[in-house]
């Protein structure tokens, strides 16, 4: 095929006429080629419909995690702790949850993965400074380390399963993506040990758990740039 012909084809696409001067049987070959590439696709649900599957694997992994690992931190935090501290998660979980979907197609909105990433962690600061009162820093490694290494252990199963949601979109920007889905991934980490850790410590939840927030975000973000170094 010669680029006359080619361009040929290209002006009957935009002027929807055939130019006399080109050969039908070219027009032909075209059309059966592009028909042998083309395969049905499965549709994306509904942004909402993401969203909410999005923050129940956040909510389930949660559970299941903190449920193997034994719900004693859920147990000693008073009434009003849990009525602030678990729907701040969940409200974080949201944001990131709607930041992750909007990169599973192309024009999906506004990027909101390091909005997600901020406000999830100064949210939470905040509520636990006004919730806990005890900034002794007794064992804060000896306590500290194991907590943190459990939340980003937990954290690995939720960023595989939103990686296998974000696939089934067409993702432009992986870093993007990394960053929200690392965040969302985050926040199952501190849910989880929010229900099994039962250290009340202001200066060990603020640092070691919130902590898990950001290492996930970041690392979410290097993945995604290893990614778009690697992609062939």
């Amino acid at each position: 095929m010669t680029p006359d012909e080619i361009d040929g084809i290209l002006a009957e696409a935009a002027g929807g006429s055939t130019p006399p001067s080109l050969n039908p049987a070219v027009v032909e070959r075209a059309k059966a080629a592009l028909r042998e590439k083309l395969v049905p696709v499965r549709p994306l649900a509904s942004p909402s419909v993401l969203t909410l599957v999005f923050v129940a694997a956040f909510a389930a992994i949660s559970v299941l995690g903190a449920w193997l690992l034994g719900m004693r931190g859920l147990f000693v935090l008073s009434g009003i702790q849990r009525a602030v501290v678990f729907p701040v998660l969940f409200a974080g979980a949201g944001i990131a949850a709607v930041a992750s979907v909007r990169e599973m197609r192309p024009a999906g909105g506004a990027r909101l993965g390091r909005f997600a990433l901020a406000m999830s962690t100064l949210a939470l600061l905040g509520a636990f400074a006004l919730l806990l009162r005890d900034y002794d820093t007794r064992n804060f490694l000896a306590q500290g380390v194991p907590c943190l290494v459990a939340g980003l252990a937990c954290a690995i199963p939720a960023a595989l399963v939103i990686y296998l949601f974000l696939r089934r979109g067409f993702v432009l920007d992986w870093p993007s993506a990394g960053l929200a889905a690392g965040t969302l991934a985050g926040l199952a980490g501190v849910a989880i040990l929010e229900l099994h850790c039962p250290i009340l410590k202001a200066s060990h939840v603020m640092f070691w758990h919130v902590a898990v927030i950001p290492v996930c975000g970041m690392g979410g973000l290097l993945l995604g740039w290893i990614a778009r170094w690697t992609r062939p």
